[in-house]
């Protein structure tokens, strides 16, 4: 894999979300969500300072790494498919010195049983109908635990939303991101668009709550 040759560590001092882009390592196909995107996924998903934190289809791990170092008494455990993402993902990990970040490899619902049970907070990133990984994970969320989907699909958004409500699941929110940066082409400065984004998060709700 071509990579960018990482600096031996890197350091953010500022408490607020938001890692730069380009303190990632990347390659060609491989670019992290975008920090805008991830500050506004953060959000949503809420963790707590001790959660236990499912990120299924994790990618280089920028978003994971940005939860694991907002909260040090928790663990996210993030389960990726992709061997050249892995290896991407395992030097960001180590380039930030995050520890409480644990890598698999597989792919759900097939190997979710890799990651410990009981997460309170789930982030799902996928580009594709979800299918029964939406169904797989829900079941492992633990009553009050909330999930976050981001896909930049309409089938994914459709089936989501869908799956939500036979579920009978409760807080749930849809948001279409999009950011605009500029550029600057000579003279000129223009805005350019990422790749739109949606967003749905939900909470799973107590046994015997009611809507």
């Amino acid at each position: 894999m071509d990579l960018r040759a990482p600096a031996d560590s890197y350091q953010w001092d500022f408490v607020t979300p938001g890692l730069p882009d380009s303190s990632f390592v990347d390659a060609p196909g491989f670019s992290p969500t975008p920090m805008e995107l991830r500050v506004m996924l953060l959000a949503h998903l809420r963790p707590r300072p001790d959660s236990l934190v499912w990120d299924v289809g994790g990618g280089t791990g920028a978003l994971a790494l940005e939860i694991a170092r907002l909260m040090p008494k928790g663990v996210v455990h993030t389960l990726e498919r992709d061997p050249e993402a892995i290896e991407l993902l395992e030097q960001n990990r180590r380039r930030f010195g995050i520890t409480n970040l644990h890598i698999h490899a597989g792919a759900a619902p097939d190997d979710l049983a890799q990651l410990p049970a009981h997460p309170d907070r789930v982030l799902l990133e996928v580009g594709r109908p979800l299918g029964g990984v939406l169904l797989a994970v829900w079941k492992a969320l633990v009553p009050q635990g909330r999930l976050v989907i981001s896909t930049a699909s309409l089938e994914g958004l459709v089936d989501a939303t869908d799956t939500l409500s036979q579920l009978a699941a409760t807080d749930v929110q849809v948001v279409q991101a999009t950011v605009h940066r500029m550029q600057r082409r000579g003279s000129q400065a223009k805005l350019a668009a990422a790749e739109p984004l949606f967003l749905i998060a939900a909470e799973r709700p107590s046994p015997g709550a009611t809507c």
